[in-house]
């Protein structure tokens, strides 16, 4: 399989700055497969996530199940400095399959927070 390279490109009150590359490692998992999330800082400030409580989410946004983590310690964001990135793996669950993706959050400097979003991939 292909690693997916994607940006997303985020608008912000900066004029829309790039702020995160927010990727999972592949296009397509089988059910209960593993992922590999990651999430880079693009931006010239720090921003703080927590990528243990991603959502996994069909393409209308909706929640559609669990994933277990298997390296989260604390609840508590993690601070990203600018050109730096961070991973966890998670588990798929083993009863959902379609065109999903992951949905975090992350907290500018400002302590405003902003969704993103992985591009699409498929579970069958």
């Amino acid at each position: 399989m292909r690693k997916l390279v994607w940006v997303l490109l985020l608008a912000g009150c900066g004029g829309g700055l790039e702020r995160v590359s927010f990727v999972t490692d592949f296009l397509s998992y089988a059910p209960g497969g593993r992922v590999m999330l990651s999430l880079g800082n693009v931006s010239a400030t720090d921003v703080k996530v927590n990528l243990c409580l991603a959502r996994l989410v069909d393409e209308q946004g909706a929640s559609v199940g669990v994933t277990k983590v298997e390296s989260c310690d604390s609840l508590e964001g993690e601070v990203i400095p600018p050109g730096e990135q961070r991973s966890v793996r998670k588990t798929m669950p083993a009863s959902v399959s379609g065109k999903l993706r992951y949905e975090a959050t992350i907290v500018l400097p400002n302590g405003r927070g902003e969704t993103v979003l992985s591009p699409v991939f498929t579970v069958q």
